[in-house]
């Protein structure tokens, strides 16, 4: 049996966060508060990754012991501020009811993430031993990432109001990415276009 890694445990991780992230993307023209807690629920989980990264990875291992790999940290620590200073400015834009772009947090967590998966943990992977290893995963796994959440929050079909949860809804190709649709409307939309085509 192939024994975990930290690389596949926070890729894990990041996955959950990026599905959070396109959930929130989808409902961009939703109303206020429930645009509110679809963020409010990608922040929350943000955080505890941030935190088990800070908490667990960076501090938990004898730095001492890999003081040149370790060196990498305090670059880490500075992304992960700009990260949280990018989402308290879209966090006011809510507040404020102002058009929100997810653009450039996600350029800058794409870039970060890239940056942990293809070389941080990698080598962590390499230079702890097992024992270390070990116990750091079990530390990442009690502080679990969920994105049930939402699951549970329902989001208007732009064009006739029917309730959905997020994943429910359908984007039109023609159309801008931040107007979801149910299935109905959906090929409605798409029977009109093809007919516009047609007489093209």
């Amino acid at each position: 049996m192939k024994k975990e890694s930290i690389l596949n445990v926070m890729m894990g991780d990041h996955e959950k966060i990026i599905a959070i992230l396109d959930g929130f993307k989808k409902c961009l023209t939703q109303d206020r508060i429930t645009l509110q807690k679809i963020f409010d629920a990608f922040f929350w989980e943000l955080e505890k990754h941030l935190f088990t990264e800070e908490k667990v990875i960076f501090t938990l291992y004898d730095h001492e012991e890999q003081k040149e790999f370790y060196s990498i940290i305090p670059q880490l620590m500075k992304e992960h501020e700009k990260i949280l200073d990018e989402l308290k400015q879209l966090k006011r834009k809510i507040k404020l009811n102002k058009e929100c772009n997810t653009e450039g947090f996600m350029d800058l967590f794409i870039k970060h993430k890239n940056f942990e998966e293809e070389s941080f943990y990698p080598k962590l992977d390499q230079t702890l031993d097992e024992k270390p290893k070990e116990f750091i995963i079990n530390r990442i796994k009690e502080i679990k990432l969920d994105n049930s959440i939402l699951k549970n929050i329902k989001v208007s079909c732009s064009e006739c109001g029917k309730k959905l949860r997020i994943f429910e809804g359908y984007h039109h190709l023609k159309l801008d990415k931040r107007w979801l649709f149910c299935k109905a409307c959906y090929n409605k939309i798409d029977e009109k276009t093809l007919k516009k085509e047609a007489l093209v």
